[in-house]
């Protein structure tokens, strides 16, 4: 089979360990490559784009694709008016699609020309695969469909229900955490190789998915400055005040989470607007910034809380085992809290639809005005849905079979990822989704 991997940073060379085994087993391996400083080193062909020199036209009329800009993370968080989406979309990689003629193309959905290729393999109807760790059970991950959380194929693996009751007690008791949320193994110098490389790439022409350094610089200053006035009039806690308690956790940015899978709602200012407008009377909500904030965390979004009576906001502080409690409701787009939610029964609602709403305790909103309050009502009145442990192993199964078993991360941030044994389990689900199709 003829089979392209996109190049993203790091993650390139981890992909291109699997591209060699997949290589020796008989199949054509081609890359695009947008970054020429993260070239991989096995046998294949290396398409290489080059860095366009020239204000380009942008004008695509396809709305999809305007779509896809809108999650461009070097417009929406680091001042970059691009003019290179017609060129690298129209004339680079819709031409090497279309003679190489692919039979997968595996990838990130994270950075704009990723976002590209997806929506030109969507035009050409070729599929687009992202390997994306499935958040659990820990040590596995999904092939996701194009730029959504639909998961393709699966090991059909079960586990018993012993080891699945296991699993689920340790995601209650938050005894376990998944493969994304553990520190990454970066020494100090090589973070500093790392910044030296960046800043390098962006001398060579290199500034479409690398921030100008000086932009950077001054957005960390302005992150920094942020944390410390949230947390200024912060609550350390959750008030006791018999009020019904909503949560929504806010998720971080950039990140492919919310600015890709959850797009509609990337604007959690005005997310968290809209949700307040909707809530009946005597309804709290309280949001909670992650423990890492980024450029989520705006002066916009901290004066737009100020403003609404029946909304809270808590310190970076405060710890999820402490405040889950006392929370009536979760709301979420696509945050982990969601699966925690389902095996604990806790009621959470979700503003996009994934894998988790086919738990019946995982209500999808559509329309935050017209169903919100009616999960409220549902959730007061005591006929919120929950599972039984026979359901919840049902559940937690079902991730199961439409994942494999394989950590996938970048050897920058954890090198056990590149281990033989890492490497061979992935080889394998890879090879399980190519011989379905072959």
């Amino acid at each position: 089979m003829k089979l392209i991997f996109v190049e993203n940073r790091y993650k390139t060379y981890f992909f291109d360990a699997i591209a060699q085994k997949l290589c020796s087993n008989g199949h054509e391996i081609h890359w695009i490559i947008q970054n020429n400083q993260f070239l991989p080193k096995g046998k294949c062909k290396i398409h290489v784009i080059n860095y366009p020199k020239n204000n380009l036209d942008s004008c695509l009329k396809e709305q999809y694709i305007e779509d896809l800009i809108k999650s461009d993370r070097q417009q929406n968080h680091f001042n970059k008016a691009d003019t290179s989406y017609f060129y690298y979309y129209n004339t680079e990689i819709e031409k090497i699609l279309y003679d190489v003629k692919p039979d997968f193309v595996f990838g990130e959905s994270t950075a704009f020309h990723e976002l590209l290729t997806i929506a030109n393999c969507k035009k050409q109807a070729i599929l687009y695969l992202n390997p994306s760790t499935c958040r659990y059970p820990i040590g596995r991950f999904s092939f996701y469909e194009y730029d959504t959380l639909n998961p393709y194929g699966g090991s059909g693996e079960l586990l018993s229900h012993s080891e699945a009751k296991g699993v689920i007690d340790q995601i209650i008791y938050r005894k376990t955490a998944p493969d994304y949320m553990k520190p990454a193994s970066t020494s100090k110098a090589t973070v500093i190789k790392d910044q030296i490389k960046k800043i390098y790439s962006y001398t060579k022409g290199e500034t479409f998915n690398t921030p100008s350094p000086l932009i950077k610089f001054k957005l960390e200053k302005k992150r920094k400055k942020n944390i410390l006035a949230w947390d200024i009039n912060a609550l350390k806690g959750i008030e006791g005040d018999g009020s019904f308690n909503i949560l929504y956790p806010l998720q971080m940015q950039p990140e492919a989470n919310i600015d890709v899978w959850g797009r509609s709602y990337r604007d959690q200012t005005n997310l968290i607007d809209q949700l307040s407008k909707s809530l009946p009377e005597n309804v709290i909500l309280y949001i909670k910034p992650n423990p890492k904030s980024k450029y989520e965390l705006t002066p916009e979004l901290i004066q737009l809380l100020q403003s609404k009576s029946n909304v809270k906001y808590l310190h970076h502080t405060s710890k999820m085992d402490d405040i889950l409690s006392l929370i009536n409701l979760v709301v979420t787009v696509t945050g982990t809290i969601a699966i925690e939610c389902v095996l604990s029964n806790k009621p959470v609602a979700t503003l996009i639809k994934t894998i988790n709403n086919e738990a019946k305790n995982c209500t999808f909103i559509e329309s935050i005005e017209r169903d919100l309050p009616n999960v409220i009502k549902s959730v007061k009145d005591g006929v919120f849905k929950t599972l039984t442990l026979e359901e919840k192993i049902d559940f937690i199964n079902e991730i199961n079979t439409s994942s494999y078993k394989g950590v996938i991360s970048d050897p920058f941030s954890d090198k056990n990822c590149v281990s033989k044994e890492n490497i061979n389990n992935i080889k394998f689900a890879f090879e399980q989704i190519l011989k379905q199709e072959s």
